[in-house]
């Protein structure tokens, strides 16, 4: 065996060296031309050696590059330094590769340089990697610092570009209100083009993006020329010289169809499998952009998104004997470690191992020993500064007659790369606002916790698992008065309570927005998870204090928990989830515990819905009309609208059977605007026919007001069938000035009062009934309940009330109207009490539009 000092020892070490790294060695006199150059050269650009000979080299690196390389080199020269450089350099075929050159002087006795050593390694796909990297996360920085998202698609749609050569990039959005496409950003097609497209209706058949999001799959079109799915578009795209298009749908992490990404190309082709992957690897960066947007556009990200980058250090070289004793090893791991070479030696290297390593490491070395299989491992080595980096270790044997002669490896630092994939790991379970588990990650624990209560059930010992989910009682309402920083914070401080609360093994999630959730597994009943509940609770009273301001902390929370075996996940959250909405619906700040009637309650909820929709989509909504008298006149003072509808079998049915359809902004929006037409057309023909019906009431609910174009979807509708405001009057009940979509109901009455329109408040002193209302509001009329009309002979306080409402009206200015007068009794006493208006049996039952006319021409007075 030879001398581990000799210098056949040191040519075999670097010869292997060499050879594992892939280095190309060169030779250049003292002014740095080069004088001799090994003969990878040919392998790596496909130029003869000779042609690089002196500074023939110069002229094949990228333009880009060369006054970097050649300006390191100049101060290497000069300083008599070693350097390093990276830079591309032009191949026979045209192209460029990335490579790096490292050099160092020889010096003679004197100290002056006679020439200098070199090698130069090929690095271009680790170099394509680490630019892609950046890519990824330049835009994921743009997403986190909430830049416009136009620029952010324009970002991906350059990235995609950059690892898809030749293609042009477009990212369409998916408006499925509309069910058609928008622009999303598209920067390499022509602008002409774009405009053209943005707006097409989605469908079976609508080019490669339009047919992506309607299928829910990706779309590859080879030749636009001939592809039946752009029949209609075909002139277009030849026109702007696209030929071949491929779209992949933008998938939401809930499987929402967000958007598409499309590929085009100048030239009919197919792409390959290297392509789709790489379409594939920008694709979940524009959900994740999207879906950001999409939930919460105004959202303001405190922290930055985690920077993706790889560093290649120098690789550090070394041999072992074949029983795996270190032989020698470069000077560079002096450098990184601190520890003297001949400390390294034998198995000396292990002393700067992270000590949960060694073990692992030791056992694989030992295996790569015994079998002569190649060693590929990662373990972390203590630095000189006493950190502690991720390296990679590579060894390969060196085989003889008589079996294995020698180990060479290298040690490659990949310490940036680890840490990049833990980060990704982390932020692909949790939320990074707050550090809770996410969606996805919530998920996977409560199917094992559900699993392994099931698994209980057999072992003597069952256990179960309990659920709560919760939403922040009042976190828009800060983010539109205190801004979304408030809002953070406020979401920030909810999530570090929970943790104070919950035990150790529970799992604390953010699903999105306003909504938390967690898991209790291993827990005895339905008594562990109410006290749960309470102590959250309890946590949750005291305010959040932020500059000055008290921020509401409270939550409403919703709970249930497994029952035997085979529980789902989706099946516990749902009954989580029926709670909570209970227990917003009851009063916010409360738990509720689920049972089984709410899910029969929630059963009707979904029927009624439906028979709603059905009744919209049938035309079965028509309004009823109900006369109002003016007591002191016995005139007719007009008629409250009093919605009914058509049942093909069932006959007029009541509102009652679809009143959660109002609390629902689409269906209620729907249903008050069909009300609103037939209203109006009835109205138009009655002033057509001269009759004096007086001002129609027409009621509106909640939801109608969510949108903030309430009253100019009521002022467009009058103009439209000509019909004066002040014919109008809306009906508002008080509990829209305090539910979803309260901070527009203000400005929508005072701008349909502007024109005309009276404005009435029904069912007052009832519910919420508030004399402030009063106040700030444009009321022009109270209408009393039929509930304390109808008390007026029996109870003294209902007479009571009506008389404190009746003078309230009168001291005010404001008309009032009494509902549900049925009989002489309560007719009399009104009159007697100055009330305006009456309405209910007594005087008329609610009849349909066509009884109207006879009966208004017949109207004889009181």
């Amino acid at each position: 065996m030879p001398q581990r000092n000799s210098q056949t020892s040191y040519d075999s070490l670097y010869h292997y060296a060499f050879a594992l790294s892939r280095q190309i060695p060169w030779l250049a006199d003292a002014d740095g031309k080069v004088v001799q150059i090994g003969p990878g050269w040919a392998e790596l650009i496909g130029q003869p050696p000779e042609q690089l000979v002196g500074n023939g080299w110069v002229k094949l690196v990228h333009p880009d590059d060369l006054t970097r390389l050649v300006q390191s080199r100049r101060e290497s020269l000069a300083a008599g330094t070693p350097y390093q450089c990276e830079y591309r350099i032009k191949t026979a075929d045209g192209g460029y590769r990335w490579c790096r050159s490292s050099s160092a002087a020889r010096r003679d006795e004197t100290g002056a340089i006679v020439s200098w050593y070199g090698t130069t390694e090929d690095i271009h796909d680790r170099k394509e990697a680490e630019l892609a990297l950046q890519g990824h996360a330049r835009v994921l920085e743009m997403v986190a610092a909430g830049q416009p998202i136009g620029e952010i698609l324009a970002a991906l749609c350059r990235l995609a570009e950059a690892q898809l050569p030749g293609a042009k990039c477009s990212i369409l959005l998916h408006d499925p209100e509309a069910g058609r496409l928008r622009h999303g950003a598209a920067p390499s097609l022509p602008a002409a083009y774009n405009a053209a497209i943005d707006g097409l209706s989605i469908g079976p058949a609508v080019g490669s993006c339009g047919t992506a999001i309607h299928t829910r799959n990706s779309v590859i079109v080879t030749d636009i020329a001939s592809d039946p799915l752009w029949t209609n578009w075909c002139n277009l795209a030849l026109s702007h010289g696209l030929r071949a298009c491929w779209s992949k749908p933008i998938f939401s992490r809930s499987g929402e169809v967000l958007g598409s990404f499309g590929f085009y190309y100048g030239e009919p082709r197919t792409p390959t499998c290297d392509e789709m992957e790489r379409m594939d690897a920008v694709l979940h960066l524009a959900a994740l952009a999207l879906e950001r947007q999409r939930s919460d556009a105004a959202l303001r990200e405190s922290e930055e998104h985690h920077r993706h980058s790889v560093e290649l250090n120098p690789q550090i070289s070394w041999t072992a004997d074949p029983q795996g004793n270190l032989l020698d090893v470069s000077s560079r791991w002096h450098d990184r470690t601190g520890m003297k070479v001949e400390d390294a030696l034998g198995s000396g290297w292990s002393r700067v191992m992270h000590p949960e390593d060694i073990a692992f490491i030791r056992d694989r070395w030992s295996h790569s020993v015994a079998t002569g299989e190649a060693l590929d491992v990662d373990y972390r080595l203590r630095m000189s500064d006493g950190s502690y980096r991720w390296f990679r270790g590579r060894a390969a044997a060196r085989h003889g007659r008589d079996g294995i002669i020698r180990w060479y490896g290298t040690l490659e630092d990949i310490h940036d790369r680890k840490l990049t994939e833990e980060t990704l790991r982390w932020a692909a379970h949790n939320d990074d606002l707050t550090g809770l588990a996410n969606r996805r990650l919530f998920r996977e624990r409560l199917q094992k916790a559900l699993h392994e209560a099931s698994g209980s059930e057999t072992s003597g010992s069952p256990y179960a698992t309990g659920l709560l989910v919760m939403d922040l009682d009042h976190l828009k309402q800060i983010n539109d008065r205190f801004g979304h920083d408030a809002g953070d914070d406020l979401l920030k401080e909810f999530a570090q309570r929970l943790r104070s609360v919950v035990r150790s093994v529970d799992t604390i999630a953010r699903l999105g927005g306003d909504e938390f959730a967690v898991i209790l597994p291993a827990i005895a009943g339905e008594c562990d998870v109410v006290a749960m509940a309470d102590a959250i609770l309890s946590r949750m009273h005291e305010p959040l204090k932020r500059d000055g301001k008290l921020l509401d902390c409270r939550t409403s929370i919703g709970g249930a928990i497994s029952v035997g075996f085979g529980m789902s996940p989706e099946e516990l959250q749902k009954q989580a989830d029926l709670a909570l909405y209970r227990s917003k619906t009851s009063g916010r700040g409360s738990f509720k515990m689920f049972v089984p009637t709410m899910r029969e309650e929630s059963q009707r909820t979904a029927s009624a819905l439906e028979v709603a929709a059905r009744a919209i989509a049938s035309d079965w909504i028509v309004p009823f009309y109900q006369p109002k008298v003016v007591l002191a006149t016995g005139a007719l003072g007009g008629f409250e609208a009093l919605l009914r509808w058509h049942h093909p079998r069932g006959g007029i049915q009541s509102p009652e059977k679809i009143a959660p359809a109002f609390d629902d902004t689409e269906l209620g929006t729907a249903i008050g605007e069909r009300m609103r037409s037939c209203i109006l057309k009835d109205m138009r023909g009655w002033l057509d026919a001269g009759l004096p019906f007086g001002r129609i009431a027409v009621n509106a609910s909640g939801a109608e007001f969510r949108r903030d174009n309430y009253a100019e979807r009521v002022l467009d509708d009058l103009r439209r069938m000509d019909v004066p405001a002040r014919c109008l009057e809306v009906e508002v009940t008080e509990s829209v000035f305090l539910g979803s979509g309260a901070e527009f109901v203000e400005r929508a009455l005072r701008t349909l009062s502007a024109e005309g329109v009276t404005i009435a408040l029904d069912d007052f002193g009832t519910g919420y009934a508030s004399l402030s209302h009063l106040k700030r509001f444009p009321v022009d009329a109270i209408k009393i309940d039929r509930t304390f009309v109808s008390g007026l002979e029996s109870d003294a306080g209902d007479a009571a009330i009506v008389r404190a409402l009746l003078s309230l009206g009168r001291n005010l200015g404001i008309e009032v109207v009494a509902e549900g007068v049925e009989n002489a009794f309560q007719a009399t006493f009104l009159q007697r009490m100055s009330c305006d208006l009456v309405q209910g049996y007594h005087f008329g039952r609610p009849m349909q539009a066509e009884d109207v006319t006879p009966f208004v021409t017949s109207w004889a007075g009181m």
